[in-house]
């Protein structure tokens, strides 16, 4: 049903992290490259859509920051965000730029996990992305 997109591997670049933290007032990155992780917080998710919708970014700038995005999601640990407009807008973000977060929609899809209850609460919608695009992205035979 899915496909192996780990060919498709894409991390954070550390000039990447260091322009957002100049851009957003973010903490410097430290040496490590969990920073994404360190820097999502729930209560700015609206205003790092703003940003990825508005900034002059670079792709790195673009992955990294949508990165944060959905990590500030899954740290609100909610799911009534996934009904609202703010997540739908992130999706179409996502989908907008498919090629460039494909292995985040596929990484977030936890497809490893045959249980979704086991994944990430917002698995759901990334499998449906996932399903939709992954033919595209498929490493060639």
């Amino acid at each position: 049903m899915f496909i192996d997109l780990e060919h498709k591997w894409r991390c954070p670049t550390g000039e990447a992290m260091h322009a957002l933290a100049r851009q957003l007032d973010l903490p410097p990155p430290p040496l490590s490259y969990d920073w994404h992780y360190a820097v999502a917080d729930p209560a700015r998710i609206e205003e790092f859509v703003v940003a990825y919708e508005n900034l002059a970014l670079s792709d790195d700038e673009k992955f990294t920051l949508m990165e944060v995005i959905l990590n500030s999601v899954i740290d609100a640990a909610d799911t009534i965000i996934l009904e609202s407009h703010l997540w739908k807008n992130i999706v179409m973000l996502i989908e907008n730029n498919i090629a460039l977060h494909i292995y985040s929609v596929w990484y977030y899809a936890s497809t490893e996990q045959e249980n979704i209850e086991d994944a990430w609460f917002i698995a759901p919608d990334m499998r449906k992305i996932l399903l939709q695009h992954q033919a595209k992205f498929a490493q060639p035979r």
